[in-house]
């Protein structure tokens, strides 16, 4: 009987934390990546933290390499390609790791060059990590975010 209720609290405690980021800054999407990276939301940085329910105002593909150079690939709600020229030249990027239970974080820079946003990630403290990217176009301020990289 013991060993039931400890079962049953085990679970219920984990319940919390395997779904405490799931929803992450948009919508979730099942876009396969053009390029073979990985595609997320992008939303409004202000409606980030109301998670699935924030609208999508466009898609984002993350490619990695393995010297840390990343691409950031922005497509319309189609999956078709964007014209980022009224995007703002530099886009921040952060990377977030958790080392010995405190998150860390370190930012980079992404810049537009042939339709695309590239940059050279910092090296990761640990693993997984996210990728955080705020884009501008216009006034708008953009966000997009991938979480749990390795």
């Amino acid at each position: 009987m013991k060993k039931k209720v400890f079962l049953i609290m085990m679970t219920l405690g984990f319940l919390g934390s395997a779904n405490a980021h799931d929803e992450g800054h948009g919508p979730k999407l099942a876009d396969t990546g053009k390029y073979g990276g990985l595609v997320s939301a992008v939303v409004q940085k202000q409606d980030a933290k109301i998670g699935s329910k924030a609208a999508l105002v466009h898609k984002a593909e993350l490619v990695r390499s393995s010297d840390g150079t990343v691409r950031l690939y922005l497509y319309n709600e189609k999956m078709s390609p964007l014209d980022i020229k009224s995007f703002t030249p530099l886009a921040a990027g952060s990377l977030a790791s958790k080392v010995k239970g405190k998150l860390v974080s370190k930012s980079f820079n992404l810049e537009s060059k042939n339709g695309i946003f590239s940059g050279k990630m910092p090296k990761p403290e640990s693993i997984p990590y996210s990728i955080d990217v705020v884009l501008k176009d216009g006034s708008k301020e953009l966000l997009t975010a991938f979480d749990n990289l390795d």
